[in-house]
């Protein structure tokens, strides 16, 4: 048998499923599940080490304390005993902390996201070869802590994996990319942006037919899947197929961005981060400004849903009147640039948004500090900025000016993060969420913004039982919320949040009126058309409401409350009885936001509606496990909005009771 000596490396393999090796021994075997899961679960830890409290929860979530330790140091004692009939030892243990020897260990998903900031495109097709499928692959604990964490893992590696692909098929030759283009495709069959890929690389190589044909299926497929016809862009793209194609200016465009005019990127917006201007004129003020631009180039390319040019580029020269741009450089579709100016130690930093398609600023700020904490003032306007811009380009995809007056800098740092945290949507986040907009309101008790965002975080909570069903907190949200539309009447996003207050109080009808109110405002807001398909879903308009979420899940492209409206379309198919489609479309609500335990019951019900008592139950138990407390007593209404009409809201009540929600406490409790 061989021994530790002559062992050089294990690999693990988490993409595809579950494999583990060592480079001269071949695979190795180990015995059930927990084994594996401790392996997976340790190798995507910081140093491959994590308390044993934590490995015992996530792995036995539904056992108390002692008996999930237990658990964890058998199944510790058979992982080391399968280690051993293979020669090897690569699990170590000192204290309560439970890790993998990490120098003797490599992971592909390791290889994978640190091959992802390749410079080249053969960098990163190698990086993306190691992409074999999703991550943990059909590999079910039945614990689910650790079924969601996987399954969110699975999420975000699967979206990375699918930026990566576009990026590299607009960087290699037009064959290559269309390979990769249907690569795309057969990962996420529905992806609209896939389609529009495959067809400019089509058209860049004159093959209109072919491109013609792509998107028709493109249409079909949404048509079928969704409901919904394709979006603009599509459309856009759709009338130029029969336009003459300058086949070599389309080619070097698509290797040298990532979408469309003016750096339109697919899926992601580019931002080029210009120079600062020194307006005091002093040398030492230059390393200010540089500094001010690095800190706000890194810290927008870490959130991830930006492509960053922190050079500047003669078309941002152009938007900033100096001179005319060149071809065949990267565009970025907006601009971020400023100035600084200094009064002996006081400090003036303005920074402003610029869209560079149409020259007009999108967004504005000044803040006001000291030199001598120079780096602290740097660091405080990168996060600002962070916060302002990423807010801000949402509310401009989702063609939404915001109305409501900003308040002081104070405030607005609060609000914005605030919202950033409401965002994540998760029960800590959004507790998180409260807080933070609570003290903006602290500061200006009047400010508007301050209270539509306390009111939507705390209505939000309660969605997510953050906050427990309480009449004290739906009142509380519905008064901010109603404050707050009344400050400023033409403001859609105050008119949703009231919508959405009134909805939490089953005031279905009224919070209809607001959602007509808001799309009144503005046809093209997502929020809006989501939220009023789930209250046409509730009041029993099936075909109103499925119409609405189809156009809110088109207008929102993808966006970080998708989920919520594909719930919606939930909602309404339950609804209509169409138990299968309400299915298929609540396991994607679960997958992307494991966390929405509202979307977890129509999953539960859905399955126990067509039959699927295995899914269901499992379902009802992932339920279970993140809110104990629910019953059918407490459930509807309480935690979930009543259906308008008896016979929905007794089928859906009654499938819940079939997946196993408890008739009581007592009863979940014995």
């Amino acid at each position: 048998m061989p021994t530790n000596q002559s062992i050089a490396r294990l690999r693990i393999s988490l993409f595809g499923g579950f494999r583990i090796e060592e480079e001269r021994l071949g695979q190795i075997c180990l015995s059930g599940k927990r084994g594996p899961a401790i392996i997976a679960y340790l190798a995507r830890c910081p140093g491959m080490v994590a308390p044993r409290e934590k490995l015992a929860d996530l792995l036995w979530s539904d056992s108390d304390s002692d008996h999930s330790r237990n658990s964890l140091r058998q199944a510790l004692s058979l992982l080391r005993r399968d280690f051993r009939r293979a020669g090897v030892d690569f699990i170590q243990a000192q204290h309560d902390m439970i890790g993998l020897k990490a120098n003797a260990v490599d992971v592909d998903v390791e290889d994978f996201e640190a091959g992802l900031i390749a410079r080249s495109p053969q960098e990163l097709e190698m990086a993306l070869a190691v992409y074999s499928g999703p991550f943990l692959d059909g590999f079910y604990l039945d614990s689910n802590s650790f079924d969601d964490w996987a399954a969110s893992e699975r999420e975000r590696l699967l979206n990375r994996a699918i930026e990566s692909f576009e990026k590299l098929a607009r960087l290699v030759d037009v064959d290559a990319g269309l390979a990769l283009a249907d690569r795309l495709l057969v990962i996420e069959p529905t992806r609209e942006a896939s389609y529009r890929l495959k067809i400019e690389l089509l058209m860049a190589c004159g093959r209109r037919d072919q491109a013609m044909r792509t998107y028709e299926v493109c249409s079909n497929v949404l048509k079928r899947e969704f409901g919904v016809g394709v979006s603009p862009e599509t459309r856009a793209l759709r009338h130029s197929i029969g336009s003459p194609v300058n086949t070599a200016s389309n080619s070097g465009y698509l290797q040298s961005t990532n979408g469309g005019p003016a750096g339109q990127h697919q899926g992601c917006p580019s931002i080029s981060v210009a120079d600062f201007v020194n307006l005091t004129g002093e040398r030492g003020d230059d390393y200010f400004a540089k500094g001010l631009v690095q800190d706000i180039a890194t810290a927008l390319t870490e959130v991830a849903d930006y492509v960053v040019l922190s050079a500047l580029h003669p078309l941002e020269k152009n938007v900033l009147g100096n001179k005319p741009k060149s071809p065949g450089v990267i565009e970025a579709r907006y601009v971020l640039g400023g100035s600084i100016q200094k009064s002996g130690d006081d400090l003036r930093v303005n920074v402003q948004l610029v869209d560079a398609s149409g020259g007009h600023n999108v967004w504005a700020q000044k803040f006001d500090g000291h030199s001598e904490n120079a780096l602290a003032f740097q660091d405080r306007i990168a996060q600002a900025v962070v916060l302002a811009v990423t807010l801000e380009l949402q509310l401009t995809n989702w063609k939404v000016r915001d109305k409501s007056p900003p308040g002081t800098s104070e405030v607005r740092r609060f609000v914005n993060e605030a919202l950033m945290k409401y965002f994540e949507m998760t029960r800590d986040s959004l507790l998180t969420a409260i807080e933070l907009a609570g003290k903006a309101l602290t500061i200006a008790p009047d400010n508007a913004r301050a209270k539509r965002t306390l009111s939507v975080a705390i209505t939000m909570a309660l969605a997510f039982g953050a906050l427990p069903s309480k009449r004290e907190h739906v009142e509380r949200a519905l008064h901010l919320a109603e404050a707050a539309v009344r400050a400023v009447p033409d403001d859609e996003i105050a008119r949703v949040i009231f919508s959405f207050a009134l909805e939490a109080d089953g005031r279905i009808d009224e919070a209809i009126i607001e959602c007509r109110h808001a799309i009144s405002l503005n046809p093209s807001y997502p929020s809006a058309r989501g939220d009023i398909a789930e209250l046409y879903a509730l009041r029993g308009q099936v075909s109103e409401a499925l119409h609405e979420a189809g156009e809110a899940i088109r207008l929102g492209t993808h966006d970080v409350i998708d989920f919520w409206r594909h719930h919606s379309m939930v909602v309404a198919l339950f609804a209509g009885g169409k138990d299968r489609r309400a299915l298929e479309v609540a396991r994607k609500v679960v997958r992307t936001k494991p966390g929405f335990v509202r979307g977890a019951l129509y999953w539960a019900a859905a399955a126990a509606a067509i039959g699927n008592s295995e899914e269901a139950s499992r379902a009802m138990h992932h339920c279970l496990s993140q809110l104990p407390h629910l019953n059918l007593g407490n459930v509807c209404p309480g935690f979930v909005p009543r259906y308008v009409k008896d016979h929905h809201h007794s089928r859906f009540l009654e499938m819940l009771s079939r997946a196993g929600l408890p008739s009581s406490q007592g009863e979940l409790l014995s």
